[in-house]
């Protein structure tokens, strides 16, 4: 008697596309927040500048960039250590179809844009913040998106990487009693 799958999607044996561009918007947002926002670039020329105020080259290139550098690089640095662990956990077990983890994604998707585009106004002024303003939103809307979609709902409704070897096997031992009922040749016991 062959059985059907009619009640639900077929079971996704891989993680969909679309969960993989969220992952990856995340990992750009997080590196944008670092780099960008939290203006780790200028902090750390101006650290440099500090040590090197001698460098021909260093003091110029300094003055060039407008960038409001209110918090000193040994705030900055600790603070990025603390914002990696729960960016990586949160991609990662994305990947494994957590549904907590995809609640924290949306909130950090939507916390990133706002941070990111208030830190680049803040830090840059008014006409960089035009310019990558829409980069932020974009990046959000891809991780929103990507969660949101037919596909990605369907990877944290079935629970993602967890239950996926048990329901292949269930599927191969289905196809198996709905078609040829001998083994396979190399699986039987070889031990007789």
């Amino acid at each position: 008697m062959h059985h059907s799958y009619s009640s639900g999607p077929a079971p996704l044996y891989d993680k969909p596309h679309s969960v993989d561009l969220s992952q990856v918007m995340m990992v750009f947002q997080y590196f944008m927040l670092v780099s960008v926002s939290l203006g780790l670039g200028p902090r750390l020329l101006r650290w440099v500048e500090s040590r090197t105020a001698d460098v021909p080259g260093v003091s110029e290139l300094e003055q060039t960039l407008p960038v409001g550098t209110s918090f000193p690089i040994a705030i900055v640095l600790p603070l990025i250590a603390l914002l990696t662990i729960p960016y990586a956990a949160i991609v990662f077990q994305l990947g494994r179809g957590r549904r907590w983890a995809r609640a924290f994604a949306v909130a950090f998707a939507i916390g990133n844009t706002a941070i990111g585009i208030v830190g680049v106004w803040r830090t840059y002024g008014d006409i960089t913040a035009l310019v990558i303003s829409p980069i932020w939103i974009v990046m959000g809307l891809c991780v929103l998106g990507g969660l949101a979609s037919r596909s990605g709902r369907q990877w944290f409704t079935q629970g993602g990487w967890a239950p996926w070897y048990a329901r292949y096997e269930m599927d191969q031992l289905e196809h198996r009693r709905s078609g040829r009922r001998r083994v396979p040749a190399g699986d039987e016991d070889s031990a007789d």
